[in-house]
């Protein structure tokens, strides 16, 4: 009963076969079918590196987390004493805060600290990175580059960590008495030629490069002010597994300005400045790959279009030739109705004809 049913069937298939005695291979055919192949490989190499392509897409939406505190992860080298300088954050609420309390500051040697320091590099330039590399290196650790204790601490680095609120601020080091209250350090001792480790907001992920990590910043001026115009974006990763990683991007804009006249009256006493603001919009960058079904829909589609193709125009490229070049030179013969040396095709299938012929 099912084999029946089974042959039933017959009648609609829809992928008729040919007969191999009614199937005629030709020169053209094998050249056009070699060729065929070499662009279907073609074909599946670039959809195959299509597939394996990372593809990002970007969106953009109103920071909504403006009341939470940032955090700003701080690493450089100054090549003074630790005992002549100051951190401060003032934002533009009106809050000024002294960071000797949340800050480490660490007499180390100059010398040692700036050895083999070469020719100053301001700022990192943006390379681009897929989202699961900055995964790769956010999640991977960087040893600390402390340099040497130095008991005269010749040099001083500071490092650590301060909350800030979410609002444009600046955080500057200065100097004792200039700017500020303290023992006034005279002019002459001042040197704020320094080296920035790490400089970026929000969570820290050391093996992460930011714009201003691992720069050298020189003073050929004793009496100097360097200021840095950070914007800052709020960022969020997500990868192809869905994970997320919150982080910030900023751009820089650095000044270098020498104090060379005693009495120059701008206002602004020398020293290191750091001036900081938070863009209202926050990015979201998510990756994502082709998904394998989309890849086999794609390969099947192309492979077999290209087939059909080549075959339909390979058939009318030969009806082509034969009707031009194939009877070109012979002499048609033309058989009359009334020709009775020629019968017609309903002579021959009549049985008098048959019989005659027989006899």
């Amino acid at each position: 009963m099912a084999g029946r049913w089974l042959n039933s069937l017959h009648r609609y298939d829809a992928f008729q076969k040919v007969d191999h005695a009614h199937q005629a291979r030709t020169s053209s055919g094998g050249v056009l079918s070699v060729l065929a192949l070499l662009v279907v490989v073609v074909m599946l190499a670039a959809e195959t590196r299509e597939y394996l392509r990372y593809r990002h897409t970007h969106s953009f939406a109103i920071d909504s987390q403006v009341q939470q505190k940032v955090q700003i992860n701080l690493a450089l080298t100054v090549a003074m004493p630790c005992s002549f300088l100051r951190v401060d954050v003032l934002d533009a609420s009106g809050t000024s805060e002294n960071m000797r309390s949340s800050l480490a500051l660490l007499p180390v040697s100059q010398r040692v600290a700036f050895a083999g320091v070469g020719p100053a590099r301001s700022v990192n330039r943006a390379s681009a990175m897929h989202v699961h590399d900055i995964f790769a290196l956010a999640n991977r650790r960087r040893g600390k580059n402390a340099g040497a204790g130095d008991a005269k601490g010749t040099a001083c680095r500071i490092e650590g960590e301060v909350l800030v609120s979410k609002v444009s601020g600046l955080l500057h080091i200065t100097a004792h008495g200039h700017g500020h209250g303290g023992a006034y350090v005279p002019r002459h001792m001042l040197n704020f030629t320094h080296h920035i480790d790490e400089l970026s907001f929000g969570p820290l992920y050391p093996s992460l490069v930011n714009p201003l990590d691992n720069t050298r910043h020189f003073s050929n001026h004793s009496v100097a002010a360097f200021h840095y115009f950070i914007s800052v974006v709020p960022t969020l990763y997500i990868d192809p597994a869905a994970h997320r990683l919150p982080t910030n991007q900023y751009a820089v804009n650095e000044y270098y300005k020498p104090k060379t006249d005693p009495g120059d009256s701008d206002g602004k006493p020398p020293g290191v400045f750091f001036e900081y603001s938070f863009e209202p919009i926050a990015i979201t960058i998510r990756e994502h790959r082709q998904s394998f079904v989309v890849f086999l829909v794609r390969v099947c589609a192309a492979v077999s279009g290209f087939f059909v193709t080549i075959g339909l125009a390979h058939r009318l490229a030969g009806c082509v030739w034969e009707t031009v070049v194939g009877n070109r030179g012979a002499k048609p013969y033309v058989v009359g109705i009334l020709d009775s040396n020629h019968p017609s095709s309903a002579d021959i299938d009549s049985p008098l004809t048959s019989t005659t012929g027989r006899k």
